[in-house]
């Protein structure tokens, strides 16, 4: 099947276990198709929480041959050090300390909220998602 028809059923999985996709990779490694997912929301995604998506798509691929033949299936959270960028990475952020340049500045501060498209920081800073040039979660 494509990549489409997986990344829809990896899709709806995720969200039943109230979490978000952060991405979703169906590559070719050697002769072994590898299927890597990312899952998190916000306070963090548990071990647990992983385990249960991992079973549930691996029987979803299972049970509607998704991918033919053999291949590895990697589900976890994203690391610290990945770029933010889309929405689920704001909404999934919030109450975490980030390292955020901007057109106009650098700093670091822990996102309050991502409400109507905008950024709110802990510091009183409101930031356009648009203006930012990189962020990433800070240690």
């Amino acid at each position: 099947m494509a990549h489409d028809d997986v990344l829809e059923h990896v899709e709806e999985i995720v969200a039943e276990f109230d979490l978000l996709l952060i991405d979703m990779n169906l590559f070719q490694a050697g002769r072994r198709r590898v299927l890597r997912v990312l899952v998190d929301k916000p306070g963090r995604v548990g071990l647990d929480e992983c385990a249960g998506v991992s079973r549930a798509i691996a029987n979803a691929i299972e049970t509607l041959d998704l991918i033919g033949g053999a291949y590895t299936l990697e589900v976890s959270s994203p690391g610290i050090g990945r770029q933010l960028s889309t929405e689920n990475d704001w909404i999934r952020c919030a109450g975490r300390k980030l390292e955020v340049k901007t057109e106009s500045e650098e700093f670091v501060s822990i996102l309050s909220n991502y409400a109507e498209g905008l950024l709110t920081f802990e510091d009183g800073r409101v930031t356009d998602p648009g203006s930012v040039l990189s962020a990433r979660e800070a240690i």
